[in-house]
């Protein structure tokens, strides 16, 4: 009888820790260590019929965070190409750190095209990241494509998060 109920309470402890491990947490690191591939970047562009600023819609954000946007600018008279991709990198002890997404999350991979002297405002997709975000210096990596597709430009928009 005893070693009955010694199996019955084994079996249902096994269960318990199957079916809590199927459960997903929803907390977000707290620590970045992925180096950025870019240490110093531009937030303009210039050359020839080229030109392009990145920047953010404020320079100073307080926390807690609810929306974050880029705002791209060419202000050339040639078109240019870029797509949905954004990253969001934090400034650490002289380093610039990658702030990941969640793995689930992905950006359309499209291609977008940008007129001469057209704006574009694109949202961070805050609520998808991987981390935590807290004080200090951020910036916002974009990529875009020139010269038909010819020529890759980066540019960074800095800013800060205040408590």
């Amino acid at each position: 009888m005893t070693y009955r109920i010694v199996a019955l309470f084994l079996f249902s402890l096994m269960l318990l820790v199957a079916g809590c491990s199927m459960f997903q947490t929803d907390t977000q690191k707290q620590s970045l260590t992925i180096p950025s591939a870019y240490n110093s970047l531009p937030d303009t562009f210039s050359e020839g019929e080229n030109g392009l600023s990145l920047r953010s819609d404020q320079e100073a954000y307080k926390l807690p965070l609810e929306e974050l946007a880029v705002i791209i600018a060419n202000t050339g008279s040639n078109s240019i190409t870029l797509g949905e991709q954004r990253m969001l990198e934090k400034f650490r002890e002289g380093v610039w750190y990658k702030v990941p997404y969640r793995d689930e999350f992905a950006f359309t991979d499209i291609g977008l095209g940008l007129g001469a002297e057209e704006k574009l405002e694109q949202k961070i997709p805050l609520e998808y990241l991987d981390y935590r975000l807290t004080p200090g210096t951020y910036r916002i990596v974009k990529t875009f494509y020139i010269n038909e597709g010819a020529e890759e430009i980066v540019l960074a928009a800095e800013f800060e998060i205040k408590e």
